[in-house]
């Protein structure tokens, strides 16, 4: 799961995706620098803002571009 993040970030050029966890929240990810990778968790920085969240690894489910749509 984080080798598949890391190749998310990586890609170019960059294209934005969608981080969603096992509770059905989501976190769009529109840059690179965005978030932060550590052992077990990734810190999330909201754009234009002071806010982060902390996101645990084994709560990520997946990973979707962001112009797929959930039904």
């Amino acid at each position: 799961m984080v080798n598949e993040l890391k190749d998310l970030l990586d890609r170019e050029p960059f294209a934005a995706f969608r981080i969603v966890l096992t509770s059905g929240s989501t976190y769009e990810v529109t840059s690179p620098y965005q978030i932060a990778i550590g052992q077990t968790q990734l810190h999330y920085y909201f754009p234009r803002s002071d806010r982060k969240a902390v996101l645990r690894m084994n709560q990520i489910a997946s990973y979707e571009d962001s112009e797929r749509t959930s039904s």
